[in-house]
Order: C-alpha cells, then structure tokens, then sequence
C-alpha cells in the first residue's frame, strides 16, 4: 500500500502547455478550433501558450514558447509537417497531435504529403480526430498507429462579448427566407455546387436569400463566387465577419448548409444545432458523424435531394421544430464544452505521466 501511495505521489498533473495552431487570428475555422480549445483550458486553470505557426515567422520567442512547457498540443498534420520540413526545427517535447479536417481527408492520401505526415503522427504521444469516420480514414494510411489514436468530438463555444456589442457587418432580411452557408472559400468548400437548386427554390419562394460567410481563401472561388452575387441579387458573400458576430447570423438565418466534398466535423453545424436552427449538409463522413438524418437535419448527395429537403422546411414549420429540438438536444448532450475539455485534459494527463 506505502509503494502504491508513493507512485501515485509521482503522477504528474498538466498545469501548463505550448497549443501550436496554424492560424489564431484570421477567421479560419482552424482559428477556431484553437481559440475554443485554449478558452476551455484555461478556464480549467491550465496555462496555455499559442504559437500561429503560418501567421509568423520562426523567432526565439516561438523556440521559447515551445520549449518552456513540459506538452504541446498542435493541430493540422499537414500544416505542422510543412512548417517543420520547411524551418528544419524538431523538439524532444512529447505532444499530442490534432487533425484540421482537410488533412484526415485529403492531405493523407496525397503522395506528396503522407510521408512527412507519417513522420509527424510515428513521433506524436497521441492523435485525436473528431469522428469515428476520420478514426477509420487514418487507420486506412497508417495502420501502425491505432494505438495513439483518440477520438475527441468538438464542442459548441462561440466568445462572450463584453461591453457595447460592435455593429454588425451581416444583416439578413426580416421578412425573408434566409439560407446561410459559413465556410472559408475553398475548392473542398464548394460554395456554389447547390446555385442550381436554390435558383430553382427562388422561382417558387421569391422571398429565399442565399448568404455565403468566409474567408477568400482561394482567389479562383472568390472570383466565381463574386461573379454569382453579381448576377443574383439574392445572393450575398460577406467575407472575413468576426468569429464573435455568429451567433447573430444563426440568429438572422432560417437554414444552415454546408456543401463540402469532405469535411471533418463542422463547428458550424453544431453551433447552428445550438442555436436551434436546421442543418442541411452534404453526406460525407464528418457531416454523417452529427447529423441523424431526418432527426438532427438532412443530408443530401444530390441536387434533387436538396432541393427536396429544403422546399419541405420552407413549407412545413412542424418539421423545422422537430428536427430543431432534436438537433439542440443532441449538441447539448454530446459537444459540450467541458466534456470536450476534459477529454484532453485526460489525455495530456495520461501522456505526461507515461512519456
């Protein structure tokens, strides 16, 4: 019993750690993972220095920073493995390694980046993703590493403001029915894959708006994008909104969609299943991963089916309630914040206390 109460002494609790994130303060959704992951942190008493490793160049205090704190967290695979080969800076801190979502579902299987990722991963304490489906995708690349691999869900967080709230940038029609779709401007994004359905919707329900929210991340979608909002007065782009004026867009809007090819797991999904507003997505596995089709909102593989799924939520309020409750209730359950938190803090623990 002496001997056991002596390990247990020796077990070491995080208390402070280095988060490396490729973006902090440009409204990415990486920026947003980060600033949601380091707010619940530190509310649980653990500080917690950030390095925006693609907003700034390598310096000593970044050196600093990453090598004062006993664990790292970092997030982005690809991201980080290029910022790594690129400064040729390695560190013998154990860390625990998250994806971004574009890496777990096409960086991975590009040639040109799965070694240097592997190499990344193979040296991580652990990995964490957020589906079961991004878990699978991993495994299928690098099958050596199950055992380092931790499935993590997001959480809903959007900041508290403080003070005089600043005037808005977006401000949505009163009377109209406002479809809302928050993604950074990106060929995996595929902002306007459902222009088609939604001209057609327009046509029967003349007071249907559609608004695109994101960063112009890749110039050849902004122009396309520029080009639509020229043409249809109904459709609007707002680019770079602050994080902090979200919650009244979900507030504004009537639907939420996203349209990507692939996505990891859309922090504006859930926060719209927050704010009780319904969620139409494409059916890709980070999508599948929050949405019970028919029950939390809808998923859609074709234009047809979005079409379909949007007219019904036009017409019919009971079906907006029903799957609103459900979706609210879902979030609250399995994306809170603390359950997130101390899903880390666990891991932190646990890699401090065997590394």
């Amino acid at each position: 019993m002496e001997q056991r109460l002596i390990k247990e002494s020796k077990r070491q609790s995080v208390g402070k750690i280095t988060f490396l994130t490729p973006y902090y303060k440009e409204g990415r959704g990486n920026a947003t993972t980060a600033k949601r992951i380091v707010t619940g942190l530190n509310k649980n008493r653990v500080h917690t220095d950030v390095v925006a490793f693609d907003e700034q160049s390598i310096s000593t205090d970044i050196v600093e920073k990453i090598e004062r704190n006993p664990l790292l967290h970092i997030l982005h695979f690809r991201r980080f493995s290029d910022w790594q080969e690129k400064n040729q800076f390695y560190f013998e801190t154990p860390y625990v390694i998250t994806s971004g979502g574009t890496d777990v579902n096409i960086d991975i299987f590009k040639e040109e980046h799965k070694e240097k990722i592997g190499r990344v991963l193979g040296n991580a304490a652990a990995i964490t993703v957020f589906s079961h489906d991004s878990k699978q995708k991993l495994l299928s690349v690098y099958e050596n590493l199950e055992s380092k691999v931790h499935v993590i869900k997001q959480s809903v967080w959007l900041p508290e403001i403080s003070g005089i709230r600043p005037k808005e940038k977006v401000n949505l029609t009163d009377n109209g029915f406002n479809i809302v779709l928050p993604a950074g401007l990106r060929a995996v994004k595929d902002v306007l894959f459902v222009m088609p359905a939604l001209i057609e919707l327009k046509q029967q329900f003349p007071k249907l708006t559609f608004t695109i929210v994101g960063s112009a991340i890749e110039r050849s979608v902004l122009n396309e994008v520029i080009d639509v909002t020229k043409k249809y007065p109904w459709v609007s782009y707002y680019e770079d909104v602050p994080f902090e004026e979200m919650s009244s867009i979900y507030e504004q809007s009537d639907v939420i969609i996203n349209s990507s090819f692939s996505e990891g797991q859309s922090s504006a999904l859930l926060e719209a299943m927050f704010f009780k507003k319904p969620v139409v997505a494409r059916n890709n596995g980070g999508n599948k991963s929050i949405i019970d089709h028919g029950r939390t909102g809808f998923l859609f593989a074709t234009l047809q089916q979005f079409y379909n799924q949007i007219k019904e939520l036009v017409l019919h309020d009971e079906l907006r309630q029903y799957v609103t409750k459900h979706a609210s209730e879902y979030v609250m359950k399995e994306h809170h914040l603390e359950k997130e938190i101390t899903s880390y803090l666990h891991l932190y623990n646990k890699v401090l206390n065997y590394c």
